[in-house]
């Protein structure tokens, strides 16, 4: 069976002061903003009920998971239990609320700031024959990137969607696959989804692949960076 893969980020497991801050994750997980007022501790433990379970109804043992950042807010302890109850096996792109994930190494493929991977049609047939689908990945969302010359993608989270105008208006290769974005809508985002999500905004420029597509940016604004 073919493997899937993963983009998420900013899930905030423990994050009491979240449930303010996002009232539909609150609804989502059907907590009342009286409930969470009353005992913020009970309210966090079903919204982070609420995300697991949303975890474990899409994630496969065998996919890969991409965690751009902010993952927990739980004590270390209580990290690692939840880390071993998640399938999949797992990348940590490092936000600045992923102090609970340190020396615990172990229970992902590979942790860091910044990470780049590359997917092509042998992989996913759904991506374009001769094409390579680049994705760089960054909790903070960036003005340019190593490769963006060349058609790399940029996924970030960080800005729960405060960006996601400026992304869409801008036509660059960039999104932001944060739980509260405009973009995931509160979910993980598949490969496939996220590919297609790309396709679409260099197809609005009439470019036949990305590389033309950062060419036809870079024609735009006059400058190469």
């Amino acid at each position: 069976m073919q493997k899937n893969i993963w983009f998420t980020s900013d899930l905030h497991f423990g994050h009491e002061s979240i449930l303010y801050f996002r009232p539909k994750r609150r609804e989502l997980a059907g907590i009342t903003l009286e409930e969470l007022k009353a005992d913020k501790k009970a309210a966090i433990k079903v919204h982070d009920q609420w995300l697991e379970d949303l975890w474990n109804s899409k994630v496969k043992r065998n996919d890969m998971v991409y965690i751009i950042g902010d993952l927990s807010m739980l004590k270390k302890h209580d990290t690692e239990l939840l880390l071993g109850r998640l399938p999949g096996k797992k990348f940590l792109i490092t936000g600045n609320h992923d102090k609970s994930c340190k020396g615990l190494e172990r229970f992902f493929q590979w942790t860091g700031d910044l990470k780049e991977v590359t997917f092509d049609q042998g992989q996913f047939p759904f991506i374009r024959e001769n094409e390579q689908f680049v994705v760089e990945m960054c909790h903070y969302p960036l003005l340019t990137w190593k490769n963006r010359p060349i058609g790399t993608c940029m996924v970030h989270g960080h800005t729960h969607g405060a960006v996601d105008g400026i992304n869409e208006n801008s036509m660059e290769l960039r999104i932001d696959v944060g739980m509260d974005g405009r973009f995931a809508q509160y979910d993980l985002v598949d490969i496939e989804t996220l590919y297609r999500h790309f396709e679409t905004v260099r197809e609005k420029t009439g470019s036949k692949s990305f590389r033309d597509h950062a060419e036809w940016l870079m024609a735009r604004d006059g400058f190469r960076m």
